[in-house]
C-alpha cells in the first residue's frame, strides 16, 4: 500500500529522528566504555529495524482500513435504499444518495437540517416518540410512516432505525433506513377491497344456494305430496277397477282375464313405483326425533337392488339434530349410495353415523370400489355431484371429506356440527 505521506514530510521526519538520535549519543557517549558503545549501536540498529518492520505493518492496516471505509461508502451510496443518521430529534447528519433521490431532495438547491421535515403533519409526533424511544432504549424498531416530499407530494415508507453502537455518536444518533411503499400499500388496500367483495359474493352466492336448496326440498315435498296424494290414488282406483271388471269378464268374457290380470299387475308395479319415488323424494319419518330410522331405511331399500352388502352401524347419534341438518345428512347417504351404485362397482359399503359431542353428528360412507382420482373428481360431472355435497353441508357448519385412489376404493366423511 502507498504511504499516505507525502515524501516531503517523510524526510522531515527522518531529520528530526537523526537529530535526536545524535543528541542521544552526544550525552551518553563520554559516559560509556567502548564495548558499550558498540552494544547501545547494535541496539538502535535493532530498535531501527523493529520500528521500520512496525511502520510497514501500520501502513499495511492502514491501506486496509481504507480501502473498508471505500467499501462501506461505495455501499453506502450505491444502496438502493434511503439511509440517514439522525439524532434522537431527527437532526440529519448524514444521508446517502439513494434517501435524496427517493426524498426528490437536492440538498444544495435546499438546505434542510431535520428528517421531520419529511413526515406527515398525523405521523410527525409519532415518528419523533419512535426515534427518541429507540435512543433511550437502545433497541432496534421498525414502523411505517407517511411522508411527504418538499413538493408537498405524499407517500406512504417503511422505516428500520437502529441505534449506533460503536464509533461517533455511539448511544446518541440512529441509523435509518427507509423506502417507499406506496405501491405495495396501495396493493394491499386493493386486494383488502377485493376480499370484502369476495366475501360479499360469497355470503350472497350462500344465500342464493340455500334458497335453491330450499326450494329443492319444497319442490320434492310438493311432488311427493302429488304422487301420493293423486297420481297413487289414480292408479289405486285403476286397480281396483280392474279387479272388478276382472271378475265381470269371469263369466261372460273369459278370453280377456288374462289381459285384465296382466294390466292389473303393472298398475300394481306403476304404484309401486310411485310409492317408491314419493318415498325417495320425502320420507315419511325423516324430520322425525331420530336420524337413525331415515338412514336404515334407506340403506334397506339400496341393498335390495344395488347387489351387494352395506353394513351399517350407528353410535351415540344425538336426538336433537336439526331439521336441516338432518336433511342435509339424508341427502348426502343418499348422493354417496347413488355414486357408489353408478360409478364404483363394489363388492361391500360400510356406513357408519355417530354423534361427535355437543350435539353434533358424523357420517362416514366406505366401499371398496374401483376409487377415483380426487385430483380430477371435477371432470365429467353432471349435476350438482360433489360440488353440491360441499355446498349443501356448508349450508348447516358441516364440512365434507373425500379420500379416494384408484383400486384403493372410496371414504367419504360428513361432518355436522350441534346446534350452538
Amino acid at each position: 500500500m502507498a504511504d499516505v505521506r507525502t515524501q516531503p514530510q517523510l524526510a522531515e521526519l527522518r531529520r528530526q529522528a537523526e537529530q535526536r538520535l545524535s543528541r542521544v549519543i552526544e550525552q551518553s557517549v563520554p559516559n560509556l566504555k567502548p564495548e558499550s558503545v558498540s552494544a547501545l549501536l547494535h541496539e538502535l540498529q535493532v530498535h531501527q529495524i523493529e520500528l521500520e518492520m512496525q511502520n510497514h505493518e501500520l501502513r499495511l492496516a492502514q491501506g486496509e482500513l481504507e480501502e473498508s471505509r471505500d467499501r462501506y461508502r461505495e455501499l453506502y451510496e450505491s444502496i438502493p435504499l434511503g439511509y440517514v443518521t439522525l439524532d434522537r430529534d431527527g437532526r440529519i447528519h448524514d444521508m446517502n444518495p439513494s434517501g435524496t433521490a427517493l426524498l426528490k431532495w437536492d440538498p444544495r438547491a435546499h438546505a434542510i437540517s431535520t428528517f421531520n421535515v419529511f413526515l406527515s403533519d398525523k405521523d410527525l409526533d409519532r415518528f419523533v416518540l419512535f426515534c427518541r424511544r429507540i435512543v433511550s432504549r437502545q433497541e432496534a424498531d421498525t414502523g411505517e410512516f407517511e411522508m411527504k416530499r418538499p413538493d408537498g407530494r405524499p407517500f406512504v415508507a417503511a422505516l428500520q432505525a437502529a441505534p449506533v453502537q460503536k464509533g461517533t455518536g455511539k448511544g446518541e444518533l440512529l441509523r435509518v433506513a427507509f423506502k417507499d411503499i406506496t405501491r405495495r400499500k396501495e396493493a394491499e388496500e386493493t386486494l383488502r377491497r377485493q376480499h370484502i367483495d369476495l366475501e360479499a359474493n360469497q355470503a350472497e352466492l350462500q344465500a342464493l344456494t340455500h334458497k335453491l336448496f330450499t326450494a329443492q326440498e319444497e319442490e320434492r315435498k310438493r311432488i311427493a305430496r302429488e304422487l301420493h296424494d293423486d297420481h297413487c290414488q289414480r292408479v289405486t282406483t285403476l286397480i281396483l277397477e280392474a279387479k272388478l271388471l276382472t271378475k265381470t269378464c269371469e263369466q261372460r268374457l273369459p278370453d280377456l282375464v288374462p289381459r285384465l290380470s296382466a294390466m292389473s299387475e303393472k298398475l300394481s308395479a306403476l304404484l309401486k313405483d310411485f310409492r317408491t319415488l314419493s318415498h325417495d323424494l320425502l320420507p315419511r319419518n325423516l324430520g322425525d326425533v331420530s336420524l337413525v330410522g331415515p338412514i336404515r331405511d334407506l340403506i334397506k331399500e339400496f341393498s335390495g337392488k344395488a347387489g351387494f352388502t352395506i353394513e351399517f352401524a350407528e353410535r351415540d347419534v344425538p336426538v336433537n339434530i336439526s331439521p336441516g341438518a338432518m336433511t342435509t345428512i339424508f341427502r348426502l347417504l343418499q348422493e354417496c349410495l347413488c355414486n357408489v351404485v353408478k360409478h364404483a362397482h363394489p363388492t361391500h359399503v360400510a356406513v357408519t353415523l355417530a354423534g361427535t359431542g355437543q350435539g353434533g353428528v358424523e357420517l362416514v360412507v366406505a366401499d371398496d370400489g374401483i376409487g377415483f382420482d380426487t385430483t380430477r373428481a371435477w371432470e365429467g360431472q353432471k349435476g350438482m355431484g360433489i360440488v353440491g355435497m360441499r355446498e349443501r353441508i356448508r349450508l348447516v357448519g358441516g364440512t365434507v371429506k373425500i379420500i379416494s385412489r384408484p383400486g384403493h376404493g372410496t371414504t367419504v366423511l360428513c361432518s355436522v356440527p350441534g346446534q350452538a
